[in-house]
């Protein structure tokens, strides 16, 4: 069921499209596309047979409409049933409280951001050539 109301949905929309654009109106692609001959096929009253065929259309559309949000909301294909559980508990305990992690060991070399120790380092002397006095 759910297939065939999708079925004529989309033949709804596409013949919808298509009176949109064949009607005329002021200076639009209806003349582009072929207004002229909507104008031959039904004669002078050519706006009204067409002002009815869209409302009849987008009638019908949306009745397709609701009747597909019924079906999917039976179906329950609702992106939110779709969604994975998400647990209760955390997977890992937080830091400081019972049960948490032991922490990670000390890394080898001191952080470039924590200080080594709080007393300046002396300057280093310059380079003096090999053959040249002080």
């Amino acid at each position: 069921m759910y297939a065939l109301i999708l079925v004529v949905h989309i033949l709804v929309a596409l013949f919808m499209i298509g009176v949109i654009l064949l009607q005329g109106g002021r200076g639009g692609l209806g003349e582009a596309l072929g207004g002229a001959a909507a104008q031959s096929l039904f004669g002078g009253g050519a706006n009204t047979v067409m002002t009815r065929i869209t409302a009849v259309c987008a009638g019908l559309f949306m009745v397709t409409c609701v009747s597909l949000a019924m079906l999917s909301t039976a179906r329950g294909r609702s992106v939110i049933d779709r969604l994975p559980e998400i647990p209760a508990t955390l997977p890992i305990a937080l830091p400081g409280t019972a049960g948490s992690m032991p922490a990670p060991d000390a890394p080898a070399e001191p952080s470039v951001l924590t200080p080594v120790d709080s007393a300046p380092s002396p300057a280093p002397e310059p380079a003096v050539p090999a053959g040249a006095t002080p």
